[in-house]
């Protein structure tokens, strides 16, 4: 049943037109259409009924079309903004005659930065590109898209990203360069028995995927505002430890040659590194702030925490911290940091106390089952028990404070019982809990400034989550089976990346927080119509914008966007 209802957003009402149906034998709404600012709509309403034109004073209207413009036109100026297409085609040659097409190399790699190859030709006949950069059908498909692709060579890639990176740094100051240094992997569905591919290997998937091949990144980014900077594609069985000495040989290349004088400083995940990386890096002239093992420093790791000295970080949060300097770690002296975050001691515990409630749950079965087949006769064996036992508790921190008991009969356990040690479990939590050890060879660094650079390891973080969701554009699911396509989808995949994060740059210095998938669900929204009329003239508007569009339109500035690509703006 269709009616009017009304919405209070920010104090202010609008109007929707809805439509309400029968679902699972409650009313719902199944159908919602913005209509705006309720004054306006009645207004409207009411100029209609005073004051209607005839017919024959309307003009007449020939057609209308329209094309999707929020995203597409938003990071097309972005790709322009970073002369993305003349970067490229500067360095990779063009296609062979008898292939080219009035697209070239720039302008398919940029455009497939803002949209993934897959249903390429549907997707870009369906935005404003198409009147932007015009392109017969021909030009679209998948075969022209790789007959330009092939050509690019692994010099010419990384070429593309210093000339980049120089242009990045003109656009956002980089300060005085701390570089987060992070890797992660993506699964493929590239079959077992192809052996073409040497990227896709097996290995320990981030994803919880280790029965498909994968692909590995190495990503730095920006420490202040989270800007890929470089990246690096490699093998999917290659460990981070060792990952990083081949991506120090790109960094070097990349970064130096730019930056000389500034002092260039890696923030390392714990999982990155070893004393080996650590000469490594001193060895390429860079210096680095790393999350080592506790193992590492165990005697320092276990310093009362009344010895620690309370520290404020810049975003009111309050930590301590226990520094000693001049500490050598397998000949690279530095200084030593120990971190103790009340908040992170919290998030460990309440996670011990799920991972033991599981594991208490899978016991009871245990339990359960052992009893049953002792009564049936058919008692378990001890070795058997103990093997199911030290599953269920296989987390080092579980073991350490289970203590199981077994009651046995002629080799077979009869009855299965446990415990949990509280006095161990309270000396692990105290011990080890909401402690990071951190350790650099920048000895005149601030415990402040030392920390924040190591909380900054969530940009890349971030960066990461946002590749594996399923949008396209971005790295996963990569449906591609060769090493040159694969490297191929890194790049523009990289860009995405980047121009994503320009973007959420943008409205963070308009105070605006919004996740990608909103962003973009939004962005595609907002459309531009070209309405014909039948005497000849034609009119190019965007279209209306609720209100949460209209928010992001103007927080983007893409009013001033429109209207250089020669649209009216109609404003409620």
């Amino acid at each position: 049943m269709p009616s009017l209802i009304t919405k209070w957003k920010k104090g202010k009402p609008y109007l929707y037109w809805v439509r309400s149906a029968r679902v699972n034998g409650h009313s719902r709404i199944v159908e919602q259409l913005y209509l705006g600012p309720r004054e306006r709509v009645m207004e409207q309403i009411r100029a209609q009924f005073t004051s209607s034109p005839t017919p024959a004073q309307l003009p007449q209207l020939h057609t209308v079309q329209t094309r999707e413009f929020g995203a597409s036109a938003l990071f097309y100026s972005l790709a322009q903004e970073l002369g993305l297409v003349e970067l490229i085609n500067a360095h990779v040659p063009p296609a062979p005659p008898g292939r080219r097409t009035s697209l070239t190399v720039g302008h398919y790699l940029a455009l497939a930065a803002i949209k993934s190859k897959r249903a390429f030709a549907e997707w870009y006949r369906g935005t404003v590109l198409a009147r932007l950069v015009p392109a017969p059908s021909a030009a679209l498909d998948s075969r022209r898209f790789w007959d330009h692709m092939d050509l690019f060579e692994a010099d010419q890639v990384a070429l593309i990203q210093q000339e980049l990176l120089a242009k990045i740094s003109q656009r956002f100051p980089l300060g005085e360069r701390f570089l987060v240094y992070d890797t992660t992997n993506y699964y493929t569905f590239i079959h077992t028995f192809n052996s073409r591919p040497r990227l896709p290997q097996r290995g320990k998937n981030k994803q919880r995927r280790a029965d498909l091949r994968q692909v590995a990144l190495a990503l730095v980014v920006d420490e202040e505002r989270g800007l890929p900077l470089y990246y690096r594609c490699y093998e999917g069985n290659t460990t981070d430890v060792v990952a990083l000495g081949s991506s120090l040989a790109g960094m070097v290349g990349q970064f130096l040659p730019q930056q000389a004088p500034v002092r260039l400083t890696l923030v390392l995940d714990k999982g990155n590194v070893s004393l080996d990386n650590f000469k490594a890096l001193q060895q390429a002239h860079f210096s680095f702030i790393a999350a080592i093992p506790a193992g590492w420093v165990r005697r320092l790791y276990q310093v009362a925490l009344k010895e620690y000295d309370a520290l404020a970080l810049a975003d009111g949060t309050r930590i301590k911290v226990y520094c000693r300097s001049k500490r050598k770690l397998g000949g690279t002296e530095g200084k030593l940091l120990i971190g103790f975050s009340p908040n992170f001691y919290r998030q460990q515990v309440r996670t011990l106390d799920l991972l033991q409630r599981k594991a208490e749950q899978k016991l009871l079965r245990l339990q359960a089952a052992v009893r049953e087949a002792a009564e049936r006769n058919h008692p378990r064996t001890e070795r058997a028990v103990r093997g199911e036992v030290a599953k269920l508790v296989q987390h080092d921190r579980l073991k350490d404070f289970f203590v199981p008991t077994f009651q046995l009969r002629q080799g077979a356990v009869e009855v299965l019982s446990w415990q949990w040690d509280r006095r161990k479990k309270r000396e692990i939590k105290h011990r080890d809990f909401g402690k990071t050890v951190l350790f650099t060879d920048r000895q005149e660094l601030e415990p402040q400034r030392i920390v924040a650079a190591y909380r900054s390891q969530a940009r890349a973080e971030e960066m990461f989550r946002i590749s594996k969701s399923r949008r396209p554009g971005l790295w996963w699911p990569a449906y591609h089976w060769t090493d040159g396509k694969l490297q191929v989808h890194a790049l523009y995949c990289f860009l995405a990346m980047l121009m994503i994060r320009m973007v959420l740059l943008r409205l963070q210095e308009r105070n605006r927080s919004i996740g990608v998938d909103l962003l973009m669900e939004r962005l595609h929204g907002i459309e531009e119509a070209l309405v014909v009329y039948a005497n000849g003239a034609a009119q190019r508007v965007i279209t209306e914008r609720s209100p949460e569009q209209e928010e992001l339109f103007s927080a983007l500035d893409l009013e001033t966007l429109a209207q250089q690509l020669g649209n009216t703006v109609l404003h409620p």
